[in-house]
């Protein structure tokens, strides 16, 4: 990882700048200190991890126009006391243990009266996928078993960038491993956006509010999406999950138009041709994709998404390719 420091509001804006998009820092700490970790060679993916001293920090309208920006970015707040984050309308709590979901292309606000050690993530929106209507949710993330292992997973992320220890190696044996800590990355990467979308999936706070069938259809959903990997995944399941019939469960999504099996597999085949135009995966077999979303069958698996994108997996990969570099 590549170290930063910045000792003063106007450094630390041009930091901010450059690391993250065009924002200003609307103040700071008179004695203001802070420092970036950022990781250098991580595709499709960036982590940093910050410890700085108070400040406010945002993001305007003429910021958005005048510097396009297409990512999500997630912020943590490791240690440090409570801040408050503005972002679609919302005002937030911003406290230890919780993250937002920024969208960058909208305006935001954030104001951290105190010190505090955050981990940001940038995720391109083509990435990021099904976690582009969280944004502006305030959710709690390292409370859960799966904010312990997205933890994990930020850590070994740290540690691999930087490319190949040095040491005494024939050209192929540097390349081999090389190739292996892209692979190690790029896996990694696309756990921790799994993780963190199955993390906004079980807050609880997600269907406050709602009442009766569409509560539970929404938590039918929410389901699906945290599970659609599981090749066991059927609606049996989510009736267990709801603690509802099966006719039950049939009834609320036949309601949305649809019914459950199909809702799993719409879930599936959007993850997969997410995953096929991803640069993380580009070189990943056909079958694992197919394994990746739930289809443990190859077979099965190319037929399901011939049917809903109209061509096979090989061509759709190929099609996102040329797209990318016309």
């Amino acid at each position: 990882m590549i170290e930063y420091r910045a000792r003063s509001a106007g450094a630390w804006e041009a930091l901010c700048i450059e690391q993250f998009q065009l924002c200003s820092v609307d103040w700071a700490a008179p004695s203001f200190g802070a420092g970036i970790r950022a990781t250098a060679d991580i595709p499709d993916f960036s982590l940093h991890l910050v410890d700085s001293g108070p400040f406010g920090v945002s993001r305007s309208p003429v910021h958005a126009r005048r510097h396009d920006s297409d990512d999500l970015m997630v912020v943590f707040q490791d240690h440090g006391s409570e801040g408050r984050v503005e972002h679609r309308g919302e005002r937030a709590v911003l406290g230890p243990g919780d993250a937002v979901l920024i969208d960058t292309r909208r305006p935001y606000v954030f104001d951290f009266p105190a010190p505090v050690k955050q981990t940001v993530l940038k995720i391109p929106r083509a990435t990021a996928g099904r976690l582009d209507a969280e944004a502006g949710r305030v959710v709690s993330a390292f409370g859960s078993p799966l904010g312990k292992v997205l933890r994990v997973i930020f850590r070994e992320l740290a540690d691999l960038d930087g490319g190949v220890a040095a040491g005494p190696s024939s050209g192929g044996d540097a390349g081999m491993r090389t190739s292996t800590h892209a692979i190690e990355k790029a896996s990694m990467t696309t756990a921790a956006v799994d993780l963190l979308a199955a993390i906004y999936a079980a807050d609880p706070s997600r269907n406050a509010g709602l009442l009766g069938h569409e509560a539970l259809l929404k938590s039918a959903q929410d389901f699906v999406r945290a599970r659609f990997h599981d090749p066991q995944l059927s609606p049996i399941l989510i009736a267990r999950h709801l603690s509802v019939s099966p006719r039950l469960v049939a009834q609320i999504f036949s309601r949305a138009g649809t019914s459950p099996a199909a809702y799993i597999r719409d879930v599936r085949l959007h993850e997969a041709a997410r995953l096929l135009q991803s640069r993380s995966y580009r070189d990943a077999p056909i079958f694992n994709i197919g394994l990746r979303v739930g289809f443990p069958e190859a077979t099965t698996f190319t037929r399901a998404f011939k049917r809903f994108h109209g061509v096979v997996p090989s061509e759709f990969r190929a099609a996102a390719a040329d797209a990318r570099t016309a």
